[in-house]
């Protein structure tokens, strides 16, 4: 015989996993998101309405130059399940000049995943990449790095994933993606300009 009690709590937890699947799978686009982990530092950025924008646009050179000869933006496009995942929709680009004299100017990136997050975060932890190594995490965000053999000497692309965007950085070192996630956490001030049209 099922008790009210009993059919309260079937109710309450089908209430709880309804608002996990809503958080986890429906997420709504929030336009400019990806502004919010661009670091207060930039100098530069430039903001995309997807790949194909990105790939059109001046900063599109630039990029495929930092990341170094054989690793063209534009070669993973089409069927790849990656791309669709990680930058169907708003992407920021932003340079960061770092204090030390002497580093190289460093990317970052930050694209809007919205519901895609737990699927991109499920892909990335069961890949068998052998490029792609896990360094654990940042204020609950998962981070990555990935060792491409033919990336621009000295240079680091690690990437990280929160509730909403995927982060990346090139730099020279893999703890730079940190500056990414500590502003969009707001533990750092994020870039006060409009980015360019």
């Amino acid at each position: 015989m099922t008790t009210p009690r009993t059919i309260a709590s079937y109710a309450l937890a089908a209430i709880f996993v309804a608002a996990i699947l809503g958080y986890s799978f429906c997420q709504p686009f929030q336009p400019d998101a990806v502004c919010a982990a661009i670091p207060e530092r930039a100098t530069f950025v430039f903001k995309a309405k997807n790949l194909d924008e990105l790939l059109k646009s001046p900063v599109y050179s630039q990029l495929e130059k930092a990341l170094g000869a054989g690793n063209p933006l534009a070669a993973p496009q089409g069927a790849n399940r990656w791309i669709k995942l990680a930058a169907a929709s708003e992407i920021a680009i932003a340079d960061i000049p770092f204090r030390s004299s002497g580093r190289t100017k460093s990317w970052a990136a930050a694209s809007w995943v919205g519901w895609r997050s737990p699927w991109l975060r499920w892909q990335l932890e069961q890949s068998r990449n052998p490029n792609l190594k896990p360094l654990g995490k940042h204020a609950a965000w998962p981070i990555w790095q990935y060792d491409a053999p033919n990336l621009a000497h000295g240079m680091s692309l690690t990437f990280a994933l929160t509730d909403n965007l995927l982060l990346a950085c090139l730099s020279e070192s893999p703890a730079d993606i940190l500056l990414l996630i500590n502003t969009y956490d707001k533990r750092s001030p994020a870039h006060p300009k409009e980015p360019q049209p």
